[in-house]
């Protein structure tokens, strides 16, 4: 089955693919997050015959949900009503932009800036398929 793991923020959406059959989550790049965002998720879900889509959601260390998790699920709740045929499951995401950066601490930091919200939705989905 194909996957879509994303990693939300408010100016920038990371996304990654992978397969339960390969076991295996990739990069795909990284969305400005305005208003075409939902339009351009659904046209990557479609194209990839995307059947779930994983998004991080962000948990306080204490695992609470705060303001960055109150707007996850609002991102959530409008893409759940273009997208009626596919599942849309939350994952816990913390820590993963901090593995992300360690990931990345060779790069230049401009490079690792391109990058680096790929790279944790990249995580967030490699943490979906281990828990499977």
């Amino acid at each position: 089955m194909k996957i879509l793991a994303i990693d939300f923020g408010t100016k920038r959406v990371g996304i990654a693919v992978g397969d339960t059959e390969l076991g295996i989550a990739v990069p795909k790049g990284v969305l400005k997050n305005d208003q075409y965002l939902i339009d351009k998720l659904l046209e990557i879900i479609h194209s990839a015959k995307v059947e779930r889509v994983v998004v991080g959601l962000p948990l306080t260390p204490s695992g609470k949900e705060g303001e960055r998790a109150k707007l996850v699920r609002e991102f959530v709740d409008k893409l759940r009503d273009k997208l009626q045929d596919v599942k849309i499951e939350l994952l816990d995401e913390r820590y993963t932009s901090m593995e992300a950066e360690r990931r990345l601490k060779n790069l230049p930091p401009k490079k690792r800036k391109e990058i680096l919200d790929a790279l944790s939705a990249q995580i967030i989905l490699e943490d979906y398929l281990q828990s499977r």
